[in-house]
Parts: C-alpha cells; sequence; structure tokens
C-alpha cells in the first residue's frame, strides 16, 4: 500500500477509537454533540475503507495529506476535551468546524474516479521505480506503519530501547492498546530490518537499531509525508524546508556550531526529542525549550539534555496533555508538587540524578502506569502517609511499574508499597541506613507482591532488589509458605547472601533467575533451584561460583544460561540435562573446562542456536566448542563476547 495512504490509515483507525471510547464516556447525554461526532466516525471510516480497497490515483496523494492532517486534529480535539483543556461548548464548536472540513474533503474526493486495475499497476510500478522498497519490508507482513516511521526520530547508531519505543508508541496514539504496541514491536524485532543489539536473560531484544538501508528507506518516507521533521541546523536547504510545513513530531540534534532554524509553527507539536552530541551547550538549543510554543504535546524527551533548569520544568508542568515524559535532572534534586497538573501523564523517567526526591502528588496522578528513577517521598509527606494517598493506591491507583524507589530510615515508599494493587514491576535500592522497620515493611510488601503472582498468573510480575549497601539477611524474612507458594515470571538479587533465599526455594515458579554478586557457590544454587519449577532463564554474575557442573537432572525446563566470572572457574556440562537450552553464555576469561568427559558437551542439545564464550578464553577451548557446532544439528552460532558488567 503506498505509504500516504497506510500513514493515513493507521491514524483514521486510532482516531475511530478514541471518538467510540469518546461517545461512551462523555457524550451520553449530549444528543447534538454525539450525533455530529458520529457523522464524523462514519465518514473517516468509508474514506479508509475505498481508499484501502481501490489504492490512490496521483490526484488523491493531496487529499491523502489533508485527510491525515484533518484526522490529527480530530484527534487533538478529542484529547483535549477528555482532558478538559476545553469546554463543552468549545468543543461542540470544534466539532462542527471539523464536521465541515470532513465533508469539504470527501467530496474533493468523490470528484476524482477511483483507479481501474490497470491504473493501479501503472501506479504501483511508477512508485516502485521512484522508491525502492527494501525486501525486508516487503516479506514483514502486517505491521503498522507509523510504528516504523517512528524510528527516525532516533539519530543514526542510536541504541533504541524497545520497551520505551513501545510507551511511546500508546502516548502518540499510534496502536490501538497495549496488545496491539505489543504485537508490532514482536513483528519487526522478529523480522531482519533491525539489527538486534541487545537480549534480556529471556532472549527478548531489548536495544536495537534498523539497518541502515532500512533506515535510510524509512527516513526518505518520513519526510516525504511529513510525518516527522529534523532540526540540526547543518543544510540551508533543509532549513527553507521546515518553513510552513505543520510540525507533528520534531527530532533535534543541536549542532555544535551555529543555530537552529526551527518551524515557525510548533503548536500543534506532538512529539518534541533533543538529541546533543558530545559537550553542546544549552545555548544552542535554548530555542527548542521554550515551551509557551508548544500546545498539544504528548511526548517529551529530554533525557539527553544535562542541562535541564528548575525554570524549564516548571514550565512542563503546564502541558496538560503530556503522557510521556522523560527528563535528565542533572543537579535538580526533586520534583515538585506541580507536577500534578500532568494528570494524562502515563510514563515518568527521572534520570541524572543519584537520588530524585518526589511528593505524594507524582502518585496521586489518575493515569500513571510507568514510574522510572531512583525516587524517594519527600520527608514532608512521609512523615504522614495520609488516608487519602492510602485509599487512592488501594481503590483508583493503575502504577504498575515501580522502577524504583530507595529505602533509608525514613518511612515512605517501603510502607505504601503494600497498598499499591496493581503492581507488576518493582525494583528496590537498600541504602546503608535502612531501618529493621523499612525492611520490615518490605519483606511484608515482597511477601504479598509473590503471593498475588499466584492469584494472576497472566499477568508477568517482575521484582529486581538490590542490596549491596545493606546486609541481605532480612531476605530470610520474606515467607511463602507451603499452603500459598507464591510466583514470580522474573527475579533479581544483587549483594550479598550467606545462604540461598528460601523464599526462592519456596516459589511455585519463577521463569527468569538473575544472581549478582551474592557470593553464593555454584552448590548453594544448584541445590537452591532444586525444587524450582519452570525456570526458563538463568543468570549469575559471580566471581565465587567454584566447580560449575551441571549434571543429570539439572535445569531439565532452561532454555537460556549466561554465566559472567571475573576469576577462574571450572566447568562441566552434558547435554542430557538441558534438552531445551537454546542459548549458552559462558563469559569467563580464565575458563578451565574439566578435561575428558563430559568436559562442554553440546552435541545432543536438540535446541542449542548460539553459544557465546569471553574473547580471551584458551583457544584450544573456542577450536573445540566451533568444531563440537558444525557437527551439530543446528549448527549453532560460536561467538566472542566481551561481559556486559
Amino acid at each position: 500500500m503506498e505509504f500516504g495512504v497506510a500513514a493515513f490509515s493507521a491514524v483514521a483507525g486510532a482516531v475511530v477509537s478514541k471518538i467510540c471510547m469518546l461517545m461512551e464516556k462523555k457524550l451520553k447525554k449530549e444528543p447534538e454533540i454525539r450525533a455530529n461526532v458520529r457523522f464524523i466516525k462514519d465518514d473517516l471510516e468509508a474514506i479508509q475503507a475505498a481508499i484501502e480497497l481501490h489504492g490512490p490515483n496521483r490526484e488523491h496523494i493531496v487529499l491523502i495529506a489533508q485527510l491525515r492532517r484533518l484526522a490529527y486534529d480530530i484527534e487533538d480535539c478529542i484529547d483535549c476535551f477528555d482532558a478538559n483543556k476545553t469546554t463543552r461548548t468549545d468543543f461542540a464548536n470544534q466539532i462542527v468546524d471539523l464536521k465541515k472540513r470532513s465533508i469539504e474533503t470527501t467530496e474533493r474526493i468523490h470528484r476524482f474516479r477511483f483507479p481501474s486495475e490497470g491504473d493501479g499497476k501503472r501506479t504501483a510500478q511508477v512508485q516502485e521505480a521512484a522508491v525502492v522498497v527494501p525486501i525486508e519490508l516487503q516479506n514483514l507482513g502486517d505491521y503498522n506503519l507509523n510504528c516504523l516511521l517512528y524510528l527516525c526520530l532516533f539519530p543514526r547508531n542510536h541504541h533504541v530501547r524497545t520497551k520505551r519505543l513501545v510507551r511511546r508508541w500508546l502516548a502518540e496514539g499510534l496502536v490501538v492498546g497495549e496488545q496491539d504496541a505489543v504485537e508490532n514491536m514482536k513483528i519487526l524485532t522478529n523480522s531482519s530490518i533491525f539489527n538486534s543489539i541487545r537480549r534480556s536473560s529471556n532472549g527478548e531484544v531489548r536495544r536495537c537499531q534498523p539497518t541502515d538501508v532500512l533506515f535510510r528507506y524509512i527516513c526518505q518516507q518520513s519526510t516525504s509525508e511529513n510525518f516527522i521533521l529534523f532540526c540540526d541546523g547543518a543544510q540551508p536547504s533543509q532549513r527553507k524546508s521546515l518553513q510552513g510545513q505543520v510540525a507533528r513530531r520534531l527530532s533535534v540534534h543541536p549542532p555544535a556550531t551555529g543555530q537552529l532554524n526551527l518551524p515557525q509553527d510548533l503548536s500543534r507539536l506532538r512529539t518534541l526529542a533533543v538529541f546533543p552530541a558530545g559537550a553542546v551547550s544549552i545555548t544552542s538549543y535554548e530555542a527548542v525549550l521554550d515551551f509557551t510554543k508548544y500546545e498539544l504535546l504528548r511526548v517529551l524527551d529530554l533525557e539527553e539534555c544535562a542541562h535541564m533548569s528548575e525554570g524549564h520544568i516548571q514550565a512542563i508542568y503546564k502541558q496538560k496533555l503530556m503522557k510521556y515524559l522523560s527528563i535528565n535532572l542533572g543537579s535538580i534534586p526533586s520534583i515538585t508538587r506541580e507536577i500534578r497538573h500532568l494528570d494524562q501523564l502515563e510514563t515518568l523517567h527521572l534520570s541524572g540524578t543519584e537520588t530524585v526526591t518526589v511528593f505524594k502528588e507524582v502518585l496521586l496522578l489518575p493515569r500513571l502506569k510507568h514510574l522510572f528513577g531512583r525516587v524517594q517521598l519527600s520527608k514532608t509527606d512521609n512523615t504522614i502517609l495520609g488516608w487519602r494517598l492510602k485509599r487512592f493506591l488501594r481503590d483508583k491507583s493503575v502504577l504498575e511499574t515501580l522502577a524504583g524507589f530507595v529505602t533509608s530510615g525514613s518511612p515512605g515508599f517501603p510502607q505504601l508499597m503494600m497498598r499499591m494493587r496493581r503492581l507488576r514491576k518493582v525494583k528496590i535500592w537498600f541504602k546503608s541506613d535502612s531501618s529493621q522497620k523499612n525492611l520490615d515493611a518490605i519483606s511484608l510488601a515482597v511477601t504479598k507482591f509473590i503471593r498475588d503472582g499466584t492469584n494472576e498468573p497472566d499477568l508477568n510480575r517482575s521484582l529486581s532488589m538490590d542490596f549491596r549497601q545493606c546486609s541481605g539477611e532480612f531476605m530470610n524474612t520474606i515467607h511463602s509458605d507451603a499452603n500459598k507458594k507464591g510466583r514470580l515470571d522474573s527475579l533479581k538479587l544483587r549483594g550479598v547472601l550467606s545462604k540461598f533465599p528460601q523464599f526462592v526455594a519456596q516459589l511455585r515458579a519463577v521463569e527468569e533467575l538473575c544472581l549478582w554478586s551474592t557470593g553464593l557457590s555454584w552448590t548453594d544454587i544448584r541445590d537452591g533451584l532444586s525444587t524450582v519449577m519452570g525456570l526458563k532463564y538463568l543468570k549469575l554474575v559471580e566471581d565465587n561460583l567454584g566447580r560449575v557442573d551441571i549434571l543429570s537432572d539439572h535445569l531439565m525446563s532452561v532454555e537460556r544460561i549466561c554465566v559472567e566470572c571475573k576469576q577462574s572457574m571450572e566447568l562441566a556440562i552434558v547435554a542430557h540435562p538441558l534438552p531445551k537450552l537454546v542459548s549458552l553464555h559462558i563469559l569467563c576469561q580464565n575458563l578451565h573446562v574439566i578435561p575428558g568427559p563430559p568436559g562442554i558437551d553440546i552435541t545432543r542439545m536438540d535446541q542449542l542456536k548460539e553459544v557465546a564464550l569471553h574473547p580471551q578464553v584458551d583457544q584450544t577451548i573456542i577450536d573445540k566448542l566451533q568444531q563440537a557446532a558444525r557437527g551439530h544439528r543446528n549448527t549453532p552460532v560460536v561467538s566472542l563476547v566481551e561481559s556486559a558488567h
């Protein structure tokens, strides 16, 4: 399908979905407004169906762009009304105007004939001759074009975080719901259009880059469709092209010298991302940080801007439609109470400082689902944890991700975590002055979090605890008794342990386990895991494992193993106990394979696809594994990988 039509279809589908929700939510008792809104919905659906069925004429191309702009304006109107940014009267008047525009645009489209079958082939041939579509895209299947074009927002060679990208799509309304976003990400990451840069312990792509061919292609299409505007101050011809365009998304790459030439009208901007290179001064992009220019921002990415002032932060709080906010606080120690004005916010990333102080207003945001950063509750709020906050967290909060909070001597998040009923992902850092009262509160909250996983088996639960600065003895107070065994999808523990945690051994199931600098031996870990069911991904970052021998009846369900060790390590693995193993990473420079059988036997690991070793491991070990891989039914790839830690 021609790019312009696909882009229009994607945004039209999202708008129709929002219209349906609006009529159900706010317009039940507004028959006149409801009738006009329904007319717009039906008109969009009819146009979308006709164009997708017949394909566009050359005469339609300009009108398709106008339709896409109309669809964006309808969505802006709905979002402003939903966020109480406009009154009911203003909304009604805007809908009347949009209805007129819809009728006029539809009439212009129908003045042109739809192409016959022969015309469609000729149009496709002309388009194919003008732009060579990468073969990877031709074989990609059904995907959301706008999700793909969104990758142009990032600089070339930028490591794109896949989960953050999904949240941006949702904030922008490029996808209809989380399931749609996840499915589109799976299509893209499972294809050959991405270079997989980094995978998580479970093998999912965590960071990626589009291939060079794809990046050039989608940048060309994005420019031609006015999907994303780029501003780097480098090309006079490009500066000229920016003027007069309605900017919806702006990617700013401030130059080391010279000035940016921004579009004149930024009032309709939805996404703003700034990527300063190296030691670029804030003076080179100060104009971008004038937030009075923006009226409709949904996504703001300033994570790489380390020179933000408190004045900039205060101005951001006035962006009523903001749904995704990522900021580098630098020397700014806290997020003030004015953040309460961002009542549409769904994702908040706070970086650039060791610990960020937040007030209860952050937790009271009605739509906040994901909170990232090392946050702690203000002392003025943690002295009295009011009933209003506790009741909101229990009954109304939609917070699913808290990654994470810092616990010390003052109360706050440890006591509130128990109330957060929607939590799915939690990360906790423990300071050296963590009080016993807080440790006890976290123990109770974690126990409940794990047990709730059994009641909601379809929802992923992830827990990460970093206790390097305090004793790990409190782990012994986390319980998972025989009658109420809990479940976790992912568990990460970092810090010294005197023994394998009993609550882990008592888990009904855990899919992914990462132990980091615990000081436990392989024997301790192996015996502790002997009763745990369903383990698929095991990662160990340890220096005192001792001899590692994986023999019969060990780790029968494991699909991926990664062991990182800076000290010497003895290793022996036989094939029989690892029938499901897909990936084996042993990243130890001073690796000693136990001589004679079993050594490292991969010949009968039927599912094995990759083996990774440290680049400075003994060449004899590499040669033997490469020889074994050549004789393996899957011919697994043997690669040399530096430790990531």
